[in-house]
């Protein structure tokens, strides 16, 4: 099978992927047959920041990307930099020429060979009212990198990044009706959050719904968790604010 081929497939594939996981996975599996032994796709957003709406997905040596973060070395790789100019891929050992590097740049890139990574090509990802973005494959230090590959490599940075982009815009669609079922109380929380908004202790309210106190403390309990409060009060008015409860339920 040829590499466009294994592009080919990858696409076919990745157009049926559902959650990052799955194209973490399958993108390993494609990147290797390339003969590559790293990837990373990312907006170029500060990795110290948790993901949210934006594509991250990087598979390198787990020493790199500790250090990367630890010595924030985001807001000044060369790599990123050059990506964020460039509109066609680049070999990292070409960074050198195509910039002035300073001296933490310099480190940067030297840290990097001692974590384990080796020559590398980056594709740039710069699509008009996003991040700026990029799909970059390396290698293992010690390991030559394939260069009849590399004309592979751009069409799958590409197709890899949207199928992120893709995947990202679902999680963020789907997230809110998660959030919603996950803050859904059930029928006996309900019970316990009503009869503690009339102002009930848990003894009064287990008595009158036949459980123990402890059982109504953790029914509360875990009402709170569910909407992320810290008490009673809180949790009320959430529930009034959800519409799972209304005023009518606490009036005696």
């Amino acid at each position: 099978m040829s590499s466009f081929d294994d592009v080919q497939e990858f696409v076919s594939q990745a157009n049926r992927v559902s959650d990052m996981n799955g194209l973490r996975s399958l993108l390993e599996d494609t990147v290797k047959s390339l003969g590559f032994d790293y990837f990373a796709l990312l907006h170029h957003v500060d990795l110290s920041r948790r993901a949210a709406d934006y594509v991250r997905l990087i598979q390198y040596p787990q020493a790199w990307k500790e250090k990367s973060v630890s010595q924030d070395y985001y807001s000044d790789d060369p790599i990123l930099a050059v990506a964020q100019k460039s509109v066609t891929p680049f070999l990292w050992t070409d960074v050198p020429r195509m910039m002035q590097l300073t001296r933490r740049q310099e480190e940067i890139l030297n840290n990097a060979q001692l974590s384990g990574m080796g020559n590398g090509v980056t594709v740039p990802i710069n699509i008009p009212g996003e991040f700026a973005g990029s799909c970059s494959f390396c290698m293992r230090s010690g390991r030559d990198i394939p260069l009849s590959a590399l004309p592979t490599a751009q069409y799958l940075g590409c197709f890899a990044f949207q199928a992120a982009r893709r995947v990202v815009e679902m999680e963020v669609t789907a997230k809110p009706a998660i959030e919603e079922a996950q803050q859904r109380l059930s029928p006996r929380q309900l019970d316990c959050v009503i009869l503690a908004g009339r102002g009930k202790s848990d003894r009064d309210v287990g008595q009158l719904l036949g459980i123990s106190g402890q059982t109504v403390h953790q029914h509360i309990e875990e009402a709170k968790r569910r909407f992320n409060v810290a008490t009673r009060q809180q949790l009320i008015v959430r529930a009034l604010f959800d519409s799972q409860i209304t005023f009518a339920d606490l009036i005696n």
